[in-house]
């Protein structure tokens, strides 16, 4: 029996053009449906005003960490938790006032207060990136926000040289550090020093 591809003609104006897939000779006018069960599992297009369209996902989006490249592996299906436990990666600090979208070049902005810019970098994420099911994994380094972190003292010199080379994501989680007499140091070796020193 041999394939036979129906083109369907329409006007344009009317709908768009279908193809269908037959394994009806050529002489027979039924269209075969044998094939729909090898697309089990996979998006169908639907057709709305006559544009072929992928039904929308219902699934509920994964919020992921906006420092995941911290080495932070937090994800929610609650936005509002997932901007709190994203703020709370400025341990208080005031977040940049300059801001952009790490997965697309669509959203750049600048504000008066810091805050109100990270908000409006997170409504943008959570709506135009994570409601669609893209993934912050996939986004490019944003040096910007490597640099106010450093600059805040949440990341040290070590940190910022790591999510500057190459690979943009630090291997291990950062540690908090103190500034004592002008320098850094991380609070780990200084427990270290202070309990070499009782022994």
């Amino acid at each position: 029996m041999a394939r036979t591809y129906l083109h369907i003609p329409s006007t344009a104006s009317a709908y768009t053009p279908s193809l269908l897939y037959s394994e009806a000779t050529p002489t027979e006018s039924s269209v075969s449906t044998g094939l729909a069960s090898r697309f089990s599992g996979v998006p169908l297009l639907e057709e709305i005003d006559g544009v072929l369209e992928r039904r929308p996902n219902y699934r509920q989006p994964v919020f992921e960490c906006a420092f995941w490249f911290l080495s932070c592996s937090y994800i929610s299906h609650d936005q509002e938790e997932w901007k709190t436990h994203c703020l709370s990666h400025f341990r208080g600090e005031e977040p940049p006032k300059s801001v952009q979208c790490p997965l697309c070049e669509d959203f750049r902005a600048t504000y008066e207060n810091g805050g109100d810019a990270w908000n409006a970098r997170m409504d943008h994420i959570a709506s135009c990136h994570h409601m669609l099911g893209h993934t912050l994994r996939t986004s490019r380094p944003d040096f910007h926000l490597f640099q106010h972190l450093w600059q805040k003292r949440l990341i040290d010199d070590a940190d910022l040289k790591e999510l500057k080379g190459g690979n943009h994501n630090l291997t291990r989680a950062p540690q908090p550090f103190v500034i004592t007499n002008g320098r850094n140091r991380r609070r780990d070796q200084q427990s270290q020093r202070v309990g070499r020193g009782r022994g």
